[in-house]
């Protein structure tokens, strides 16, 4: 072969080679933006129960239903990680055209729905009772004891739509999900508004009312699943029988996941109760700030799941080469939206913060906070992208013992001691708070990534 004739075959395999990685990348962006959007439809759900309950009945009655919508999150996120441990083994068994895998994996899943329901809805129902024995206000619990109680039941609903998210996801079919969601935005915002106010026959629950709309609301989103389940191709009626060796394999890969979603909200938690004892100026920034970190995870959360799945459905076709594809693409498309978002927060977060906050005393001293603290949850963008993403990749491959470790290790090993030193030891308040998030970031991200790659090697 000439030189000329090599020099264009040469050509030819790396154009070849290009496109295989533009169009997995284009699978993984359409397979994690329908997945992000769910997400910021349900933070706006959440933020409209904030708002409407704060504006109607007070911030006393605020602080009443955040300490069960609070524990409320931290169980729901722990029960439905686990639930997650079903998708690798789930997305495994769709790329084999497997339907009597798929059916046995999803009695799985409605036996972990049952096991997990019967463990945490008692917990949060009778939370009114036993968080009064760590020192909370007991009239704060009592003011707030019909709304936990109403969180408690729409756990029950609320595990079936995360066992069907996560089988939606794992088939590769988010959009299905996403239009039940978005149907239930404004019925969101109707229920609350007549539940807490009353309207004709129906009596006025106060600010019970909000979590009776959320249960409202769950019950809503499981029924129209359930129907969409049973008007698509069943798998559910191909003969499989149910194994304990299958509930054990799928705790052993959830369980962990479980633990890292409620580590990561717990860390951001502690840090909004820590925040909450500093002055209004700190409060108001960091509140500002982690409302902005929901949004930026809505990203990188999707593009962990998008990887999971990818990775999944390429080792069950035991293509190598596919593999190395999803890879490369799933860690690049990170690495661009992670340094995207950061110089987004970096260069937007004076901007941001001045047209936030009002031009008064506390307004002004929040908004400089808030401007430094904005520059902060950039960096933890620029790592959290290929770091969550990375964390996607090994669930696809069942290894999620490891990074719960890392993060342990980073949050609450490296990043709380360090928040909470610089906090009040060196008087730095909130920034030191976030100064501690990027550093645990940094090391559990670090950490995942190095894993990562040994295990590609």
């Amino acid at each position: 072969m000439s030189t000329a004739n090599a020099e264009y075959v040469s050509s030819v395999k790396a154009t070849a080679g290009w496109a295989l990685y533009a169009g997995e990348g284009r699978s993984l962006l359409r397979l994690a933006m329908p997945i992000a959007l769910i997400a910021l439809v349900n933070m706006g759900m959440s933020v409209t129960d904030t708002v409407m309950v704060s504006a109607l009945f007070g911030a006393d009655a605020l602080a009443a239903v955040a300490v069960g919508s609070d524990l409320y999150s931290i169980l729901f996120y722990l029960c439905a990680g686990t639930l997650g441990g079903i998708a690798p083994f789930y997305a495994a068994a769709v790329a084999r055209a497997d339907a009597a895998e798929r059916a046995r994996l999803e009695r799985i899943g409605w036996m972990l729905v049952v096991v997990l329901a019967a463990v945490a809805m008692p917990l949060i129902w009778l939370a009114p009772m036993w968080l009064a024995w760590f020192g909370l206000d007991a009239a704060l619990l009592a003011q707030g004891e019909g709304y936990t109680r109403s969180m408690a039941l729409m756990l029950v609903p609320m595990l079936g739509v995360a066992l069907y998210r996560t089988l939606l996801t794992a088939a590769e079919k988010p959009k299905v999900f996403l239009k039940v969601t978005l149907a239930m935005l404004p019925l969101n915002a109707a229920a609350n508004y007549i539940l807490m106010l009353g309207l004709g026959p129906i009596p006025a629950f106060g600010p019970t009312g909000a979590g009776l709309s959320s249960l409202l609301v769950a019950l809503a989103s499981f029924i129209a699943l359930l129907v969409i389940a049973r008007r698509a191709p069943s798998v559910a009626a191909t003969q499989a029988s149910f194994d304990w060796r299958g509930l054990l394999a799928v705790l052993r890969v959830g369980l962990p996941i479980g633990v890292i979603t409620a580590t990561e909200t717990g860390i951001f938690l502690g840090a909004t109760l820590v925040a909450a004892t500093l002055g209004a100026a700190e409060v108001a920034a960091h509140t500002l700030t982690l409302r902005m970190a929901g949004i930026a995870y809505a990203g990188s959360a999707a593009l962990l799941q998008a990887a999971m799945v990818r990775i999944a459905r390429a080792d069950a076709m035991e293509d190598r080469h596919l593999a190395r594809i999803v890879f490369i693409s799933s860690l690049a498309l990170a690495a661009m939206f992670g340094l995207a978002v950061c110089l987004l927060l970096v260069f937007g977060a004076a901007p941001l913060a001045h047209a936030f906050f009002d031009a008064g005393a506390v307004g002004l001293a929040a908004a400089q906070t808030a401007t430094g603290l904005l520059v902060l949850l950039g960096l933890i963008q620029f790592g959290g992208y290929p770091g969550l993403t990375a964390a996607g990749l090994l669930r696809g491959r069942k290894d999620t013992r490891a990074p719960m470790v890392y993060m342990l290790a980073g949050y609450w090993g490296v990043g709380a001691p360090l928040g909470l030193y610089l906090c009040g030891m060196q008087g730095l308040g909130a920034t030191g708070l976030w100064i501690g998030l990027v550093a645990g970031t940094f090391v559990n991200k670090g950490l995942v990534i190095a894993r990562l790659l040994r295990s590609f090697r």
